[in-house]
């Protein structure tokens, strides 16, 4: 009897225990991914800061740095945090990740959204992979350059040639 007494009340803790300590849980399961697959699977990427929100998960970024897409009017969609939405804080400057969903641009927990002070590694990741137009053509830019260049100096010598 005592040992039954004791399992029951060891059960009872164990028990008491998980309940009674909450953890935070969130209704959805987020792979991690790459910096390319988040930026391959988005519609828009940049970084803003939460200038204003409304009851219903709508948020207005003022928005910095833009990688991909054009998030003109800065609104993006979040959702409630209990339904794998993301919770932005006013004054905020975050990296945010979204698509396109009912006309919405829509961000959430599995998007990869974070505080600037924590995107540095993504934001350098970015800035190497989108690399803007111009070096797509530096070859042929410092090509042309050495070409006039050149040019240049064939005249230059011709003309001292001249005047002497």
């Amino acid at each position: 009897m005592r040992r039954m007494i004791t399992i029951a009340l060891f059960t009872f803790t164990i028990v008491g225990v998980c309940v009674l300590i909450p953890n935070k849980v969130f209704a959805c399961s987020c792979g991690e991914s790459s910096i390319e697959k988040r930026l391959e699977l988005s519609s828009t990427v940049f970084t803003g800061t939460l200038v204003s929100k409304d009851e219903e998960g709508g948020n207005i970024l003022n928005v910095d740095k833009v990688w991909k897409g054009d998030p003109a009017d800065g609104y993006v969609y979040s959702g409630f945090l209990g339904m794998c939405g993301t919770e932005f804080e006013i004054g905020n400057k975050y990296l945010v990740f979204t698509e396109k969903f009912k006309g919405k641009e829509t961000t959430s927990l599995c998007s990869g959204n974070k505080l600037i002070t924590d995107a540095g590694k993504d934001i350098k990741a970015l800035n190497h992979v989108i690399q803007p137009e111009w070096s797509k053509h530096l070859l042929l830019i410092c090509f042309a350059s050495a070409c006039v260049l050149a040019i240049s100096l064939v005249i230059w010598r011709a003309k001292f040639r001249l005047k002497k």
